[in-house]
């Protein structure tokens, strides 16, 4: 999804498909869920894929309002609420650039 435009975005937004767009689209779904939850070392590299995602924001925005459990937008929230559990592995400076990058425009 390098290089795609805001207005691109927008459309794929529209269509309600923007999941097919999102980095993990084809992926193991698991790995954003018990695998997650499961396999700490693992968490990273979930994040990192979250973090270069350009549908990170909306994905977010998603998990939060549907009341999702899982891995929405490189958080892991339950029941749409960030999980304490499952979050604990970041530093507070991590925490600091996954919230600007989801919260504040660029």
């Amino acid at each position: 999804m390098v290089g795609t435009s805001q207005t691109d975005l927008r459309g794929i937004m529209d269509k309600n498909e923007w999941k097919d767009s999102a980095d993990c689209a084809g992926l193991d779904t698991n790995l954003f869920f018990d695998k997650y939850e499961e396999q700490v070392e693992l968490r990273p590299s979930i994040d990192n894929l979250c973090a270069e995602c350009p549908l990170a924001r909306h994905c977010f925005a998603v998990g939060v309002s549907q009341k999702a459990w899982g891995v929405w937008g490189g958080v892991y929230l339950e029941d749409g609420k960030i999980s304490r559990e499952f979050n604990r592995h970041r530093t507070k400076a991590q925490w600091a650039e996954v919230w600007q990058s989801l919260t504040m425009d660029k």
